[in-house]
This record gives structure tokens, sequence and C-alpha cells, in this order.
């Protein structure tokens, strides 16, 4: 009995361990604040906590932001996020190893602007931002995604190198610089690109520009 007692003891204890390497695995800093105007905060495991400049994210955070804020940080694969006011992303997952780099994002509202670091340089890569109107899989590069236009459930501006917006319905490339696409309605494939105005692209940068109001 007190053999069986014992065994139980110890795989208890190492369920324990295990369960606590698992949440130290999970709680990782992955990024570094750099820049921050108004109110951000990161959600993980059911707890919320303010963003400082300096600050950490973790894998796993959900990050939001308040009205009239922008946030930007630096994950340590030297990739740059730039989010716009009320936006909501999460983070699910940052790895970088030698010849391969992995990068998974989720928006659910608000711009982004995100500017591929090492993960993108790796011979096998892959970063994506998933949303509910489609996946925008960057190959290396500068983008933007938001809704810009009226009644898009999504736009997507190429600023440099390329992407692919895809969901269901079908897919697109971006490979000009300036070239954007829109998924309309929801469910529908995105649109044929086109050379986005210099007007539009405005709009679309001063989303997530410091500088603007």
């Amino acid at each position: 009995m007190r053999r069986h007692l014992s065994i139980m003891i110890t795989i208890l204890t190492l369920s324990i361990v295990g369960m606590c390497d698992l949440t130290s695995a999970q709680a990782a800093a992955v990024g570094t604040v750099t820049r921050l105007r108004g109110e951000a905060n990161a959600q993980a495991a059911g707890k919320t906590h303010a963003l400082a400049e300096s600050g950490e994210v973790d894998m796993g955070d959900r990050l939001l932001t308040g009205p009239g804020a922008r946030l930007e940080v630096k994950f340590v694969d030297g990739t740059v996020l730039t989010l716009g006011e009320k936006a909501d992303f999460t983070i699910d997952e940052l790895t970088v190893t030698p010849g391969k780099g992995v990068a998974l994002f989720t928006r659910v509202t608000g711009a982004i602007r995100l500017v591929g670091g090492d993960v993108t340089k790796q011979a096998e890569h892959k970063m994506e931002v998933a949303s509910n109107a489609g996946t925008i899989g960057i190959r290396g590069t500068d983008v933007w995604g938001g809704t810009v236009k009226p009644g898009s459930q999504l736009d997507v501006f190429l600023i440099e190198g390329a992407v692919e917006v895809r969901n269901a319905a079908g897919t697109v490339v971006l490979d000009q610089a300036g070239l954007g696409t829109s998924v309309t309605a929801a469910g529908g494939a995105p649109v044929a690109p086109t050379q986005w105005p210099q007007a539009l692209r405005d709009r679309a940068i001063a989303t997530v520009s410091f500088d603007s109001p």
C-alpha cells in the first residue's frame, strides 16, 4: 500500500512539474513594447494587465488597444507590429530556429501594420495573420491590414514585399508596392488587386501612425 502511495505521489509530482514547464513555455516573452500612445492591455489566462513602454509581451497574449491608441511591439526576431485604436490582436505563435520560422497571429478588430523580421528570412517560413474575413500570408514584407473602405470586411495594402490574401472563396497575391485588395462581403473572395490611390494609402497609414490624431 505504501509503495502504491509513493508511486502515486511521484506521478502527481511529475505531472505538476510538467504543467509548470508548459505554463512557462506558453508565457515566454516574445516581444517588447517600443512605443505606446494611449491605453493598451494584454490578456492571458483570464488576467489583464496594462502595457507600458519597455514592457514585455508573451506568447499567447491578446493585445487590446483603447480609443485613439497606438501600440508598437518589436518581437524577438525583429518583426515590428503596430496596432491602431480599438484593436484586438493575439500572438498565437512565434518561433525561429536555423532555417525555419513560424509567426501566427489573429486579428479580430483594428488596423495593423506588420514588418517581417528574421522569421521571414528563413529558408522555410510561415507568417500569417488570420481574421474572420481572410488570412494574410506574409512573405517577408511590410503590409497594412484593417478596414478603410466603407462596408469592407477586410482591406489589405502592400507597402513592400509580397503577401497572399486568401479565404475559402478565393486567393489573391499582392506583389507590387501600392497594390491593395478587399473582402467586400461576408464569405466573399478577395477582389482583384488594384493600385490604391495615394489618398487611400495615406488614410490607411494614418490609422497606425503615431503622428495622426
